[in-house]
């Protein structure tokens, strides 16, 4: 039996949407890359979706925030380097773990300082930098995107990442 969709309730001017809808729909995510020497940062993910899987800093966009300032601040709270320069490296549509995401990386500048995860903050464990060709597996799956643009220069991935890549227009 085919149920008509139910619009949102308009409430002043704003749609207001249910719990549901406001799951059904993707989120963003901004995460930083960092390379220095050839070698790319890792730390081993915990405690959240891709339990396990290799990624650098990223978390969700807020509510207001740019994405600057949220790749910023993730590296911060999660790391504890202050990033300088922020360069755009890929754009991603996933659908992984459960979850979508349109995903933002950028390559991040953060000079000499030595990334270590927060033990506070808990998302992070074992890490270090890596050989960005040879990095440890299982990547989370933005970081395999992130990597994969970087060593291919394609910056756009659809949720069909073999058909759907664009060269970066630099």
């Amino acid at each position: 039996m085919h149920r008509p969709r139910r619009r949102p309730k308009s409430h002043g001017g704003a749609i207001l949407l249910s719990v549901t809808e406001q799951q059904n729909r993707p989120l963003v995510g901004v995460g930083v890359v960092f390379i220095r020497d050839g070698r790319v940062f890792l730390a081993q993910r915990r405690g959240s979706h891709g339990e396990a899987t290799w990624a650098s800093a990223g978390g969700h966009l807020e509510y207001s925030e740019s994405l600057e300032d949220c790749a910023r601040r993730e590296a911060r709270e999660e790391l504890g380097v202050e990033v300088g320069e922020l360069r755009v490296l890929c754009l991603s549509n996933i659908i992984a773990y459960d979850r979508h995401y349109v995903d933002v990386e950028f390559l991040g500048d953060i000079g000499d300082q030595e990334p270590v995860p927060n033990e506070a903050d808990g998302t992070l464990e074992a890490y270090g930098w890596f050989p960005l060709r040879e990095p440890p597996e299982p990547l989370f799956e933005p970081m395999r995107l992130a990597i994969a643009s970087l060593l291919s220069g394609h910056w756009y991935h659809g949720s069909d990442q073999e058909d759907q890549t664009v060269a970066h227009p630099d």
